[in-house]
């Protein structure tokens, strides 16, 4: 019984991993260059960076392998709505709360594509 847990957790471990590689491997770059409009004509620039450790917001390197894309939605969506732990531990970190910036879904997944690339983009220097 314990070595098939063992197994089985395993398994359910390089699933996971797999599957983390596998996103990062098949970012969609035309999404990205959108999500990169996006940035700029939002001005996303003015509180959040890429690789900088700390602006007015968080750093944004590696937030598409610490969240799902399913909470990366409902942030952007509408950043006062979830009231969960991460939610509220970045609120308190930064001392300041995301405006709602009017997203589309699209730009949504736009920019969900730009911070997947510019993550991978990182990870490689």
């Amino acid at each position: 019984m314990g070595r098939m847990c063992f197994l089985l957790l395993t398994l359910w471990i390089a699933t996971g991993v797999d599957r983390a590689a596998q996103a990062q491997a098949t970012i969609d770059t035309s999404l990205a260059s959108r999500g990169q409009h996006v940035w700029n004509v939002k001005e996303c620039g003015g509180c959040h960076a890429f690789g900088r450790q700390q602006s007015t917001g968080p750093d944004l390197v590696g937030v598409t392998d610490r969240r799902s894309l399913a909470w990366l939605r409902k942030w952007l969506k509408d950043p006062q709505a979830p009231d969960d732990r991460t939610s509220r531990t970045i609120r308190a970190q930064y001392d300041l709360q995301m405006p709602n910036m009017d997203l589309t879904d699209q730009e949504i997944d736009d920019l969900i594509a730009l911070m997947a690339e510019q993550t991978r983009l990182h990870a490689k220097n």
